[in-house]
């Protein structure tokens, strides 16, 4: 081949995948910048101010604790966002980490769907998950839930790649995906292992799909993916010695686990059948059959009853053997999305196939897209009969596309598809801000994704405090932590670590029991943190003298919904005698 040929070859390569990069960017710009969305989102209190507060300070944190327990250990979050934090500054840092992860949900889910389908398709898929509540709530939430539901997203992007893409280097979709797996790991346990039953599932029909080779194929995976996860891995170890100097992450890792109890964070075993949420998964599981059945096995659509399948069966069988938090709190519910995501994403590319979409076909999801931003801000609580409905249409809709897109032509069936699309979009909006609040566990509504509670004020306050204490003691401090018995100011406590690990008391004022607590743990400080002057004074007046208090020091935080415009933030000293 000639060099001019060459370069006209290599320009026809390039432009597909610049017309690709240009959708996904045009996509996530939209929904992180132009839709409405909110930068601050909401807090699952305490433990987003944990990872916030450990990516915004870091060691500066973990030395002042009494007990810096495992948070520290969550470094697929930490480790990046401290990164950007310490060249961007915490407000850019969070922006941007923000809008990389909503830029990697919706490139895994284009190229998810385009691996099957049209460049149409896949945007109208992503589109539409990049302005999904669930997403969005988590991604705009400093918690490690949004972090997770991007990676595990890729990781069955990546999944698709390596059972039926056929890339230039044969090994090099399981070197990512290990490298993946490492990344889940340090981001959180039980998110690996959901993801990771979802990979294996698809890569067992990619499996069966080319006999051929299958062992061989196999062996090289194996050792591409342990040699991805280990790098990754290792890497990670590195950042966490670098950024939290003489502690072991494995030790820490193997001693909580040990020492955690996960049922003790469950209200009701059966607590999950009253959250209407849970019937997106179910649905896509649904919608995810009717694609299988319709497309007479088509491996796409089978992929996607697997994808549905493994989310649903991983979870139920792992809430049986470890009983824990799983379908209750929403920030491990949340974890649910991708999976069902990228099964609807992929039965509706099994319907449609690679036909082209007429232009006016796509005026249809276009016109979804307020309703979509309506539902979004949906703020009824719906009883489950009404849940039941909206999921029942939902499914009705894609059997409605899978009968027509299979008897009829390309106008048809696109048409279908794209009104079955924008159906289940809505109808996911109002199933997850519909849910209500269930369980033990506070959450800001799903719908403060695009509502504005008032999160970036919050959490300007609450790193204001966080600063203040920073100043005003050194590294070689350890501080307990008391609040007011309410716990009005737990989430602010909480960027110290608040916990019963950290507190002093959980009461207005020492008692007895406490003071000997007191004694053996001897922290050089304590921090008070309360709405009230008083109750500050009160607790103050009930540490015992051979501690030897100073007087305390203190700040003023405003945060909405507490009873005062100002509440306090107190430091005393501890000299003990002896």
């Amino acid at each position: 081949m000639s060099p001019a040929a060459a370069t006209v070859a290599t320009r026809w390569k390039v432009r597909p995948l610049a017309l690709d990069a240009a959708i996904v960017a045009a996509i996530s710009l939209f929904s992180a910048f132009l839709s409405g969305s909110r930068q601050w989102a909401g807090f699952n209190s305490p433990d987003s101010e944990f990872y916030a507060s450990l990516a915004i300070f870091g060691n500066e944190v973990t030395d002042r604790a009494i007990e810096p327990a495992y948070y520290w250990t969550r470094l697929g979050f930490i480790a990046p966002v401290r990164a950007l934090v310490t060249i961007l500054g915490p407000w850019n840092a969070f922006t941007l980490w923000r809008f990389l992860l909503i830029v990697l949900i919706v490139a895994s889910l284009y190229w998810l769907v385009r691996q099957r389908s049209t460049r149409q398709l896949a945007a109208v898929v992503a589109l539409f998950a990049a302005l999904n509540t669930m997403l969005l709530s988590y991604v705009g939430n400093p918690y490690l839930t949004g972090t997770i539901l991007a990676a595990t997203l890729l990781f069955i992007a990546l999944a698709t790649w390596c059972a039926f893409g056929t890339p230039r280097v044969s090994w090099l979709p399981a070197l990512l995906s290990g490298a993946t797996a490492a990344w889940l790991l340090m981001l959180n346990p039980y998110a690996l292992f959901l993801a990771l039953s979802i990979w294996v599932g698809i890569r067992i029909v990619g499996t069966y799909r080319t006999p051929v080779g299958r062992w061989r194929t196999l062996r090289i995976d194996a050792v591409a993916a342990a040699a991805g996860f280990t790098v990754s891995f290792l890497i990670f170890l590195g950042f966490g010695l670098l950024l939290f100097p003489g502690k072991s992450w494995v030790g820490t890792y193997l001693d909580w686990n040990g020492r955690l109890d996960y049922s003790s964070f469950i209200s009701d075993p059966l607590i999950w059948t009253n959250d209407i949420a849970l019937l997106v998964p179910a649905s896509a599981l649904i919608i995810s059959f009717i694609a299988a059945i319709t497309t007479r096995g088509n491996h796409w659509a089978i992929t996607a009853v697997v994808i549905a399948g493994a989310n649903i069966a991983f979870t139920a069988i792992y809430f049986a053997l470890v009983p824990g938090p799983w379908l209750e709190a929403p920030h491990y519910v949340a974890k649910l999305w991708p999976g069902s995501l990228a099964a609807i994403g992929l039965a509706a590319a099994a319907l449609l196939g690679r036909r082209n979409l007429p232009a006016i076909t796509l005026l249809i999801p276009l016109a979804a897209i307020p309703l979509v931003l309506w539902s979004g801000r949906w703020d009824a609580v719906l009883q489950r009969f009404q849940g039941l409905l909206i999921a029942l249409i939902m499914c009705l809709g894609f059997l409605a596309a899978a009968v027509i897109a299979r008897r009829t032509g390309n106008m048809s069936a696109a048409i279908a598809v794209m009104v079955a699309l924008s159906i289940a979009a809505i109808g996911m909006q109002i199933l997850q801000n519909g849910r209500g609040f269930i369980g033990i566990y506070g959450q800001y509504p799903f719908r403060a994704a695009y509502v504005d509670f008032s999160g970036e004020h919050i959490m300007g306050e609450k790193i204001k405090a966080e600063q203040w204490l920073i100043d005003n003691t050194s590294a070689t401090d350890k501080v307990g932590i008391w609040t007011d018995p309410e716990r009005m100011m737990s989430a602010v406590a909480a960027m110290q670590l608040w916990g019963n690990y950290n507190n002093v008391t959980g009461t207005a004022t020492l008692t007895r029991d406490d003071v000997d607590h007191l004694e053996l743990s001897k922290p050089t400080a304590i921090a008070m943190y309360a709405p009230k002057r008083e109750q500050v004074d009160a607790f103050w007046g009930s540490i015992p003298p051979w501690a030897r208090p100073s007087t305390p020091e203190c700040t003023t935080v405003e945060i909405p919904g507490i009873g005062v415009k100002e509440a306090y933030v107190c430091l005393t000293h501890l000299r003990w005698v002896g």
